[in-house]
């Protein structure tokens, strides 16, 4: 069964979800009202249990009903951006779509219309469409019509039934997703696993009929190369944020985001890279339905659509750019930084900044090793000449690698430390700066032109003591002052990657926090009976959420020092072994607790094992909820230290 049949059947299907509930109740006050003709007593009572099975239905619906959808990003006003609002306009008139209440740019590479709902998508409130900055600075105008056209389309481009069943299916699984623990989860989750499973494949028709409407709004080709180009744009994206805009943060300076990120995209070796791996994510696209290659060949058996694309940047749509975009681009994504500083002198303080960091690291690796070695970088040539790099570095070292992996680790750890403070004694001396490279890292340039690999200079060396004289050599030819030693880097503070709320602890429930140091354990202020009440009641909720957003973005050093916190150091732990079973899971501990541990935590909380290691065990509880990545955080702080026993699936035996 397939088409609009699926969808009137799942249609069927939602409003059964709220006329059931309603005649149950209509069924019991009417049993009430018959019964008290014949037994007053007992029809007060029938009515009384209406009126509570009404008061549980109400809580319900109103817990799954109160979500809205705020639209998100920064307006454009029809009069700020009339261009943008004509293309709308013109695609809207062409489709016979309804023209959204408001166009507005986001941070994310995608494009979207967003739609506040009523009865779990039945009404529609509002629609806003949302278009990405980075699409702005990656599409051509006629690309950009196309994928606007697209969203756009898909509330025409099939028949008004599947437009709306897919329209309920996407609120559904949205407010499945935002309700938090407590019987009404539980049971509309089930709810929406069953509309899921009868709704399944209405929207594919969606797509087809929306890539109809983009090649009649913006041509085939457009229509064909901007489904690619927006995947090679979120690839792009995520690399352009990693590798470009962490040095604005670094240095508390505001880049020319979108013209660096076009330049990015059209940078000779970048393109074959993504082209590659849009090429590669489309081949694995085994799940989604339709896929884009279906999408693409369904386009292209299209009749018409042949007209020649405008390949000006889709920028050029805003007006005003040169003052637009920056306006777009402060409000976005660089709320809080410095004066705007050109890509060249960005990259140049950047990295005199990531080396100045590299070379207190190793001042402080020196210092943290106890061995008699001054920290500067003649010191450290002459302690590695000495066989002693290993013990040198191994302060700085992840204690949760495993042992097969120190060795290796120690040569690449003291390579990039000593290679980043010979560059930075060279930039220091006004002998080297870095130059911004598109293709990747910034280079390494000397002030007679010549680029400069540290990497290559040093690691000989560093593997090899045998060769450091030639280090030596080589780095007072190229004029190094040996001398040159940073002050010792501060410990960094810890950042949080998760929160698991509650956990048992000691025989009491506590919040967990897992950074990238190690695991903090606080007081929980969340009782069983909250926890569930919070999945009924949206200000216990909201409380609830807020709570753990504060504890989110807190200093963990705060934290660590309030009444009842305890600390669990990951320098400590020698083994953890995390057990998963059908009820939960245990995560149990072994700690090394003498004077010179840096945990601090219950003595009721351990048991004392062989060989004076300590075991602590934290347990899962029902009502157990998850913020952040709490567990792929507890992976990567423990890394080989941590074992996994996963007893959910019975043995074979």
């Amino acid at each position: 069964m397939r088409g609009p049949w699926r969808a009137t059947l799942a249609l069927a299907l939602h409003i059964g979800f709220f006329a059931v509930p309603l005649c149950l109740v209509l069924g019991l006050l009417l049993v009430a009202a018959y019964t008290i003709r014949l037994d007053f007593g007992g029809g007060v009572r029938a009515g009384f249990a209406a009126v509570v099975v009404a008061a549980v239905i109400g809580i319900g619906l109103r817990t799954v009903l109160r979500r809205r959808e705020r639209p998100r990003g920064v307006e454009l006003t029809r009069g700020a951006q009339p261009k943008v609002w004509k293309m709308v306009d013109s695609i809207c008139s062409g489709s016979g779509a309804s023209a959204p209440d408001g166009v507005r740019v986001t941070s994310q590479p995608t494009a979207r219309l967003r739609e506040d709902t009523a009865l779990l998508g039945l009404k529609v409130r509002s629609r806003h469409l949302e278009i990405g900055l980075p699409l702005i600075a990656g599409l051509s105008t006629s690309e950009l019509r196309a994928v606007t056209a697209r969203e756009l389309g898909r509330t025409v481009g099939a028949g008004k039934f599947v437009v709306l069943a897919d329209r309920v299916e996407t609120s559904v699984r949205r407010t499945a997703t935002g309700l938090t623990g407590g019987p009404v989860k539980w049971l509309f989750t089930g709810y929406a696993r069953a509309y899921s499973a009868v709704a399944a494949g209405v929207g594919d028709r969606l797509w087809f009929g929306a890539d109809t409407i983009a090649v009649k709004a913006a041509g085939k080709r457009a229509a064909v190369t901007s489904l690619r180009k927006m995947k090679a744009i979120e690839f792009g994206w995520r690399d352009y944020a990693e590798q470009y805009l962490s040095m604005a943060t670094k240095v508390e300076h505001t880049p020319d985001l979108l013209l660096g990120f076009r330049a990015f995209m059209d940078h000779p070796e970048r393109k074959p890279q993504l082209a590659e791996r849009v090429k590669q994510a489309l081949a694995e696209e085994h799940d989604v339905h339709p896929s884009t290659r279906e999408r693409v060949e369904a386009m292209k058996r299209l009749r018409g659509g042949d007209r020649e694309p405008e390949e000006a940047p889709a920028f050029a749509l805003l007006r005003e750019p040169r003052k637009s975009v920056p306006e777009l681009e402060g409000r976005l994504l660089v709320d809080g930084l410095g004066p705007r500083l050109p890509w060249p002198d960005l990259a140049r303080k950047a990295g005199a900044a990531e080396v100045a960091r590299q070379a207190g690291l190793l001042s402080s690796a020196v210092e943290q090793s106890g061995l008699e070695c001054p920290p500067a970088i003649g010191g450290v040539l002459a302690a590695i000449h000495r066989g002693e790099g290993a013990d040198l570095i191994n302060p700085v070292l992840n204690p949760g690698l495993s042992p097969d992996r120190v060795d290796d680790a120690a040569v690449d750890t003291l390579t990039e430390l000593l290679g980043g403070a010979v560059v930075d004694a060279l930039v220091c001396a006004g002998r080297a700066q870095h130059e911004l490279d598109w293709a990747g890292e910034s280079v390494v340039r000397l002030s007679g032109g010549r680029p400069l690999d540290p990497d290559r200079l040093v690691r000989p060396a560093v593997a090899d003591p045998r060769l450091v004289p030639g280090l030596h050599r080589a780095l007072v030819d190229l004029g190094v002052p040996l001398q040159h030693a940073r002050e010792p880097a501060a410990e960094p503070e810890p950042s949080v990657s998760g929160i698991v709320s509650p956990v048992q602890y000691a025989g009491e429930r506590y919040d967990l926090l897992v950074t990238d140091r190690g695991l903090v354990f606080l007081p929980s202020s969340a009782s069983t009976a909250r926890r569930l009440l919070a999945g009924a009641s949206a200000r216990m909720w909201q409380s609830e959420l807020e709570e753990l957003d504060e504890l989110m973005v807190a200093p963990v050093d705060r934290l660590r020092d309030r009444d009842g916190a305890q600390w669990v150091d990951s320098r400590d732990v020698a083994a953890t072994t995390l057990v998963q079973d059908r009820s939960g899971w245990s995560l149990k501990l072994e700690l090394y607790l003498d004077d010179a541990s840096s945990s601090t935590v219950r003595s009721d909380a351990v048991v004392l094992g062989e060989d004076d290691v300590a075991e602590l065990e934290v347990r899962s509880t029902p009502d157990t909820d998850e913020r952040g990545d709490p567990y792929g955080g507890l992976g990567e702080l423990m890394g080989a230290r941590m074992r996994i026993d996963d007893r959910r699936e019975p043995s074979d035996e």
